[in-house]
């Protein structure tokens, strides 16, 4: 029969186990942030375009989605894992839940500049606007994963 401690101690690990995909990763690169900063404002621009000629503007929004594929299964294969929303440390749920909410901000904000200014003011402020808060958004999610990491070495 187990005692309460073995017991503690195997749930423990598998709860260490299972948060090393969310804290045990390789550092993002530091060009991403202005990346997905640049590609933000191109998705404004094929917008803009398309609305004038729609074959460019949709031969723009297949090659930037394809870019985005291409940039995903590179993540992929640099992590070696795409952790999900789902059953991730409490730390690093509530770094996506802020992620979210800053994300339907940001695209709001980048949409409402589009339509009141059109594309060419809407790609600069998206690239202003995306790049800094993709920055942010990195460095709480290296806070939440350093502050799960330190919990699950106590525990």
């Amino acid at each position: 029969m187990e005692s309460v401690h073995e017991a503690r101690t195997a749930l423990a690990l598998a709860e260490r186990a299972g948060a090393a995909p969310y804290v045990d990763y390789p550092p993002t690169p530091r060009w991403y942030p202005v990346v997905v900063g640049g590609w933000g404002a191109l998705v404004a621009v094929a917008a803009g375009i398309t609305a004038d000629h729609a074959a460019l503007g949709a031969a723009l929004i297949v090659a930037l989605v394809g870019c985005e594929w291409a940039f995903l299964v590179w993540y992929r294969r640099y992590r070696r894992v795409m952790p999900s929303m789902i059953g991730a440390p409490r730390e690093i749920a509530a770094a996506f839940r802020r992620f979210l909410v800053g994300a339907v901000v940001v695209l709001s904000a980048c949409a409402g500049v589009y339509a009141w200014l059109g594309p060419v003011p809407a790609a600069a402020f998206t690239f202003c606007l995306v790049t800094p808060a993709i920055a942010l958004y990195e460095r709480h999610y290296a806070a939440a994963a350093a502050a799960a990491r330190a919990r699950l070495a106590r525990s």
